[in-house]
């Protein structure tokens, strides 16, 4: 009975403490204030990693969040996910910037509860690129929504984009509006200046909590650098020429290694920020194998249309919003297009096309020279220009003299140099030089 008693006891004392410890565990989380940095472009992988902690945040119950902006702005669309990414959250949250939040940084300042600012530091110049009259007006909606929302002045957060708007006392037409601290705290758009982010934390009342200050790991500093504008950009177009020179010289070499190495590094960005799913990429690598089908194999081209269109669709689907992949890929495409008359020019013409139109005529054999010689042994490590398309089979002139003869497996187009491989009876084999 008195054993009873004691394991009774026992259950009870190991009961009470993993409760003290799943509650003191719950404090520790709920003590916690998230400090997120914001600095340099926004881009897809930027928007990924601070919409994670705003989740943490919120999943942990934390006191607050307060983001450290220095930025000159970024993509619109990862400005637009952070921005609901902020507005969502049940989490206080606050931004201070350390020195500048143009464009991209105002929007996801205004989104914030509060808005702090270091000496010297500016907010606004949110100019959309194109200006256009949609997108002025699609931006500005955003903005001025934003601030009505959080109780700020609607115009003045449309002066940052529109330069079209007077505001009496504040702008004049023909400029976009950038605050200073002290103009941001006249006009209510900041709630007040700090020396640095300790003060700024003593300023919202959360000095005395935990301050749980999150980096970016390597994984988000590399998708950051491959999701940038101007690398990402640069990588497809880059992989966009490499696959077209790929197209129009024989065989597969350096330029379709580049173009392979360059759109798994657009497509490895975007994955790592967390906007490609799995699906895109394995759509992409199965338009390249289609395409690699196409090039070794001679046929009628439905592998190599139906591989190119499946290596669009991957990059399409692989970016934030499929309407800007597409864009994206058609503006590479231009881009890319300007370099076909020069390709024309050295190459005279793209393999895939030529395999779809009969480029060349198919003739009697010339009787002006005998088609096949004695010591055809002899011929072997000579080389000859292709006059039929070998497909495997076909002519050759070697040294004058035209031979029927058989490629290595390859399809080889007329003009092409080949070199005798293999000469045994009447069976002669060349292969590409």
């Amino acid at each position: 009975m008195g054993f009873s008693r004691n394991r009774c006891r026992l259950i009870l004392i190991f009961i009470m403490v993993a409760v003290w410890v799943v509650q003191a565990s719950a404090s520790a989380d709920g003590d916690k204030v998230y400090m997120v940095p914001i600095q340099g472009e926004i881009t897809p992988a930027m928007a990924a990693f601070v919409e994670k902690q705003v989740d943490l945040a919120n999943a942990e119950g934390a006191r607050g969040i307060l983001f450290v902006i220095s930025t000159l702005g970024g993509r619109v669309d990862a400005a637009f996910n952070i921005k609901e990414a902020i507005l969502r959250s049940e989490v206080p949250t606050a931004v201070y910037i350390a020195d500048r939040a143009e464009s991209a940084g105002a929007l996801i300042s205004i989104a914030a509860d509060s808005i702090i600012m270091a000496p010297g530091s500016h907010m606004g110049s949110a100019e959309p690129i194109p200006y256009s009259e949609k997108n002025v007006a699609a931006v500005s909606g955003e903005f001025r929504s934003t601030a009505e929302l959080k109780g700020r002045d609607p115009q003045i957060a449309a002066g940052m984009v529109d330069k079209s708007i007077a505001i009496p006392g504040i702008k004049g037409k023909g400029s976009l509006l950038d605050l200073t601290a002290q103009e941001a705290i006249r006009y209510g758009y900041a709630d007040a200046i700090a020396d640095d982010v300790n003060e700024a934390l003593s300023h919202l009342g959360w000095e005395d909590w935990q301050i749980y200050e999150v980096k970016p790991d390597f994984k988000v500093r590399i998708a950051q650098f491959l999701t940038r504008t101007d690398v990402s950009s640069f990588l497809l177009l880059g992989a966009m020429i490499a696959m077209l020179i790929e197209a129009f010289v024989p065989g597969f070499g350096v330029p379709g290694i580049i173009g392979i190495i360059c759109f798994g590094l657009y497509l490895g960005g975007n994955f790592l920020a967390g906007y490609t799913e799995w699906w895109s990429v394995i759509l992409f690598i199965i338009g390249l194998i289609l395409l690699a089908i196409e090039l070794a194999v001679p046929g009628f081209g439905v592998f190599g249309i139906t591989g190119i269109a499946a290596i669009l669709a991957g990059l399409i689907f692989s970016a934030s919003d499929p309407v800007k992949g597409m864009i994206s890929v058609g503006v590479a495409l231009l881009a890319a297009i300007v370099v076909v008359p020069i390709l024309y020019r050295v190459f005279g013409g793209p393999r895939l096309f030529k395999k779809l139109v009969l480029t060349e005529q198919v003739v009697a054999k010339d009787d002006n020279g005998p088609m096949q010689q004695p010591q055809i042994a002899q011929l072997v490590g000579k080389s000859g220009i292709v006059i039929t398309a070998l497909r495997p089979a076909g002519i050759v002139e070697i040294e004058g003299i035209k031979y029927d003869v058989m490629s290595d497996g390859e399809y080889i187009l007329p003009g092409e140099k080949v070199k005798v491989v293999e000469a045994i009876g009447s069976k002669i084999v060349v292969a590409r030089l």
